[in-house]
């Protein structure tokens, strides 16, 4: 099983653009199963309350620094998560988009 950083990097959607796969990814991510949806939230809650604790707790500027890493952090953890996740439910997304699309040009 292959561990994806970033939605370009996933086979199943090198043909579409950035928006494309980001609206992909939605629908995949719609389609997720309650736990899988639960083992991402606890992820992005895992790196969200020690940014939580250390503003209850700030005392001096140097705190700061912590709380930047934390932050630029969160996307890094949780993006690859997420993809992975949704992965499993790409090709049901992308027959979805697809269907989406093509009723958009009928219009």
């Amino acid at each position: 099983m292959a561990f994806y950083l970033k939605s370009s990097q996933i086979p199943e959607l090198k043909s579409f653009s950035f928006t494309e796969r980001a609206q992909i990814l939605l629908l995949a991510t719609s389609y997720m199963t309650v736990p899988d949806k639960f083992i991402l939230n606890m992820a992005k809650l895992c790196v969200l309350a020690p940014i939580f604790i250390m503003v209850a707790k700030f005392e001096e500027w140097w705190m700061l620094i912590p709380m930047l890493i934390v932050g630029l952090c969160y996307p890094l953890i949780t993006n690859p998560i997420q993809l992975n996740l949704a992965k499993k439910h790409l090709g049901k997304a992308i027959k979805t988009f697809n269907a989406e699309k093509a009723d958009q040009s009928e219009t």
